[in-house]
């Protein structure tokens, strides 16, 4: 008969409340939030690098186990949830800079107008919010880019503790701030299609006026999809460019924040 005894409760505690935190900002990131990976793919990929980076992280955890005790274990795992739950969240909106710009310049093609057509469709991806958010990870994949996120997320462990947890109360500018560059960084993003469309429409309302009998709704998604696809080829380049330095002066701003 084998007895397994726990030598050194704090630590395995202390495993628990990495795991907890990791586990709530991966699930969250752009990889892993799709709903095809399994779920034990997701757990094995948290313990691994729970593991892999235990020592590193494992005084400071102790620190809090210290401060509230053995016994608040709940609360603990709960403190540690939120602060994951928080910190992945911020991770996620500065990739949906990416996804937000490809809504607006799939509905401004007129990719998205199936939603007005057949409101009982729901919400579909496009394919500009695909192609932009799976050509910007595979940039920050192959550019080394994500290692600031993972030293913020790893560093949020000697920074967030349990008895100043309170400071962030009063960082609610910065939140409002953040959120703001979010949705001003995607609209830039999108702005070239958008002064296109604007422009597609006032020329077709003056020959509307002008000719009558002319169907402008059929001819206006014939030209919206073909010139928005023209100026998108000729400003992809430049596209990407952009949109990779936002993501780096974005992460460098919430990097600032965790630390």
């Amino acid at each position: 008969m084998i007895n397994i005894q726990i030598v050194d409760y704090p630590v395995l505690i202390a495993f628990w409340l990495a795991f907890t935190r990791l586990s709530a900002i991966i699930i969250q990131l752009p990889l892993f939030s799709n709903v095809s990976v399994p779920q034990v793919a997701k757990v094995l990929t948290v313990v691994v690098i729970t593991y892999a980076f235990f020592d590193y992280i494992s005084p400071h955890i102790l620190k809090d186990i210290q401060f509230l005790g053995v016994d608040n274990f709940w609360a603990l795992t709960l403190f540690n949830a939120i602060v994951g739950l928080i910190i992945g969240y911020f991770v996620k909106i500065i990739m949906f800079i990416f996804t937000s710009s490809g809504t607006v310049i799939s509905q401004q093609m007129g990719f998205g107008a199936l939603q007005y057509f057949d409101p009982s469709a729901g919400h579909r991806k496009g394919p500009f919010e695909k192609l932009i958010e799976w050509t910007v990870l595979i940039l920050i994949l192959s550019t080394g880019a994500l290692y600031p996120m993972f030293r913020g997320i790893f560093n949020s462990f000697e920074s967030i503790h349990v008895y100043n947890f309170t400071k962030f109360s009063h960082s609610t500018e910065f939140f409002v701030q953040f959120g703001k560059s979010i949705i001003m960084s995607a609209l830039m993003l999108a702005s070239p299609l958008i002064f296109i469309n604007v422009l597609i429409m006032s020329v077709l309302g003056i020959i509307a006026r002008t000719i009558p009998q002319m169907n402008v709704l059929m001819v206006s998604f014939v030209i919206n999809i073909g010139l928005g696809l023209l100026v998108f080829t000729a400003i992809s380049d430049e596209f990407f460019q952009v949109a990779y330095r936002m993501y780096t002066e974005k992460l460098g701003d919430w990097f600032q924040f965790i630390m």
